[in-house]
């Protein structure tokens, strides 16, 4: 390691001590509220709505912080002065995001969390996620299977997680693999966002606000396009600029349509150019101005599923599904939506001018199953007041989960040892879980292959960090791992311990069983974390010198029989 890397390891090291400085020795403050909306990258939707009905004081006095990229912080004071939220700060940095995660009672996201927080026995995390599901998720989409423990550990942290539907509820869970073993309530209960589809005078007070209660409204909302790492900003600008343009040329005098892009999609559209077409006005949540619409236009997002409460209108213009299916797919074919689809800017137009003619009776009874314009109210008296207002489900099937370790993937005789001792353990009485480390080269490089060959019936939960050491715990750590045994001691257990929870939270596992005896820091891992922790080891490994004998087995024989 050159000097250069070494004074950024060094660094870190000095920023995680304050960080766990904080978990370790912080008290957790009952007054405090933390708000992660879109990793830090919006601040909208459930999260707002929530933080607008605590705001109200009805459930005491709260400190609401709220963490946000920088570029979030004008459209947070704007929503301030517009709904009156009572937010005691806006936090930019992600370091004193973390500090601040581990002093609050409650924390709230719509996706996935700090990477570096690890939740405190005594706080209460809420998961509300962001919209039910049309495209392929977690293990359902190769794209995201090698990344897909970052959402969830923000699944395994939660104490609630709110479903609008039993359809979003299965497919979330499935999707991330917990559906058996997720440790929390879930909430079935309509989303905070939609009460606003459910108030036709709310639809008025808005229109009137702009002047355009004579006006029929349309609303183009298409979804993120491309892949996380690999966005397709400027290509999507140039193609909606174009149509657009057409669009506004047919539109008449009394017409109004306003265009907004995914979030993720940065590049901006020039409206100069457009004479009835609007960019969303700024200082408004989102759903207030989608409420206005007569007829709402997108393609592949959930922003169909909300919108549909309202019963009016959809047109889905999917004029680049083809395209869009080669990145991922859909749960279900677009067929089977009741909505008009369309594939060309002409017929978007003529679409756009004719009536509703069609049923989506049966889709709001299945999609928008549990909404009702109180929702908000519900959840917050469920969350702070400690009542059962919302109905709810917990999910535990009885089985004791166990989890399995064979390295990077690499060496084949740990994996042939894994996949024989799968075979062994009887899936009727343990709930089984594959692990591995999403950042080890032969990981990345080769994921659907190993993907392929864990066993059908497996579950997979990868660890999504490596190790976060403080500065104190950096210098023991070397000891450690240059020979000195003793230095195994409680510290560095609770170390270990605070990785492992970093990953898997609230869940619990009786067995963990590593069949691979060189991966020192996840072995350490698993045996701060795991009474029952066994190591496969046919030498004496640094591991086995560190954790002693006892955990330690020669032959698949000697490790536990789970039949």
């Amino acid at each position: 390691m050159g000097f250069i890397d070494k004074f950024r390891n060094l660094n870190e090291c000095k920023t995680n001590s304050a960080i766990y400085d904080a978990y370790y020795n912080s008290r957790i403050e009952d007054d405090m509220v933390y708000i992660e909306s879109r990793n830090g990258f919006d601040f909208t939707g459930n999260l707002f709505r929530i933080v607008e009905e605590l705001s109200t004081g009805k459930y005491g006095n709260f400190r609401i912080y709220v963490y946000a990229e920088s570029h979030v912080n004008a459209k947070i004071e704007e929503y301030g002065k517009n709904y009156g939220l009572n937010i005691h700060e806006v936090i930019n940095s992600k370091d004193k995001a973390c500090e601040i995660m581990h002093k609050a009672k409650y924390v709230f996201t719509d996706s996935g969390i700090r990477n570096k927080y690890v939740k405190k026995q005594g706080q209460i995390f809420i998961n509300t996620w962001h919209g039910t599901i049309l495209k392929l998720m977690g293990i359902d989409n190769s794209h995201e299977r090698l990344t897909m423990g970052i959402i969830q550990r923000s699944l395994l942290f939660s104490d609630y997680l709110i479903f609008p539907s039993n359809y979003l509820k299965e497919r979330l869970l499935k999707s991330f693999m917990l559906e058996d073993v997720y440790p929390g309530k879930i909430l079935l209960e309509g989303y905070p966002r939609n009460s606003v589809f459910l108030d036709e005078s709310r639809s008025m007070e808005f229109k009137s606000k702009f002047g355009l209660e004579n006006h029929e409204i349309f609303i183009y909302m298409p979804t993120f396009k491309g892949l996380v790492d690999n966005r397709k900003d400027e290509k999507q600008k140039g193609e909606v600029s174009e149509f657009l343009k057409e669009i506004d040329e047919s539109l008449n005098d009394n017409q109004v349509l306003f265009a907004k892009l995914h979030p993720y999609n940065t590049q901006k559209i020039d409206f100069d150019r457009f004479t009835h077409i609007r960019p969303f006005p700024k200082g408004f949540e989102i759903y207030d101005i989608v409420n206005m619409a007569d007829c709402l236009i997108t393609d592949y997002s959930s922003v169909f599923f909300d919108f549909a409460n309202t019963r009016r209108k959809i047109i889905i213009f999917n004029y680049d599904e083809e395209e869009y299916l080669s990145d991922r797919g859909f749960y279900f074919p677009l067929s089977d939506l009741p909505f008009p689809k369309v594939q060309t800017v002409r017929d978007l137009i003529t679409e756009m001018n004719l009536p509703k003619d069609y049923d989506d009776t049966q889709f709001v009874e299945k999609f928008c199953q549990y909404e009702r314009p109180d929702a908000v109210e519900y959840i917050c008296d469920t969350i702070f007041n400690g009542m059962d207002s919302c109905r709810f489900e917990t999910v535990d099937n009885g089985r004791p989960n166990v989890l399995l370790f064979a390295g990077d993937f690499t060496d084949n005789d740990s994996v042939d040892n894994m996949i024989e001792y799968i075979e062994s353990i009887n899936p009727e009485r343990y709930n089984v879980f594959v692990t591995f480390c999403s950042w080890k080269e032969n990981i990345r490089q080769n994921h659907e292959s190993v993907f392929n060959r864990i066993p059908e019936g497996v579950g997979v939960l990868p660890f999504a960090n490596n190790l976060f050491p403080t500065i104190k715990e950096k210098l023991e750590y070397n000891k450690l791992y240059k020979g000195s045994e003793e230095c195994y001691d409680d510290s560095m257990k609770s170390f270990f311990k605070r990785t492992f929870d970093l990953q898997f939270g609230n869940l619990d596992f009786e067995y963990i069983v590593s069949f691979d005896s060189s991966d020192f820091n996840q072995n350490l891992t698993f045996d701060s974390a795991c009474d029952n922790f066994y190591l496969l080891s046919d030498s004496n490994s640094k591991v086995e010198k560190i954790i002693g004998r006892d955990s330690a087995a020669s032959n698949l024989k000697d490790l536990p029989l789970l039949d």
